[in-house]
């Protein structure tokens, strides 16, 4: 996958009561940011799941939490492919605000079949747009 950049603006409802974005927040805001790459790169989750009936599904995640993002801030989420296997990707995914990091992420997705969450290949073309 190549560098893939998109913009979140932090809102009320992403903050805590000392308007803080709250740590699961982060959450969120990697998986549309997952999402969006997949989509401008012409592959998203829908097709996937309608063409092959299989989808992507989170196995391992680790956040590391660098220093709080606040309301109005607009937090940069900058995903790119460390490794791939065939069922599986790993992916990196790095917070900023103006260029100075605020969190860094590291996801492994497993591709599983819809009807039974049991592991699958990833389809070859979302193979070939996560390669690292």
């Amino acid at each position: 996958m190549i560098r893939h950049v998109h913009d979140i603006r932090v809102y009320y409802e992403d903050t805590d009561a000392g308007g803080v974005v709250y740590h699961a927040t982060y959450l969120r805001f990697a998986e549309r940011a997952r999402t969006e790459a997949l989509r401008d790169a012409g592959l998203p989750h829908a097709a996937m799941v309608d063409q092959h009936g299989v989808m992507f599904m989170v196995r391992r995640l680790d956040l590391e939490y660098l220093r709080p993002a606040r309301l109005d801030d607009l937090v940069t989420v900058t995903t790119e492919s460390l490794a791939r296997t065939g069922a599986t990707v790993t992916l990196r995914q790095d917070f900023s605000i103006a260029g100075e990091p605020i969190a860094l992420a590291r996801v492994m997705l497993a591709c599983v079949k819809v009807a039974t969450g049991t592991a699958a290949r990833i389809p070859l073309a979302w193979r070939a747009a996560l390669a690292a």
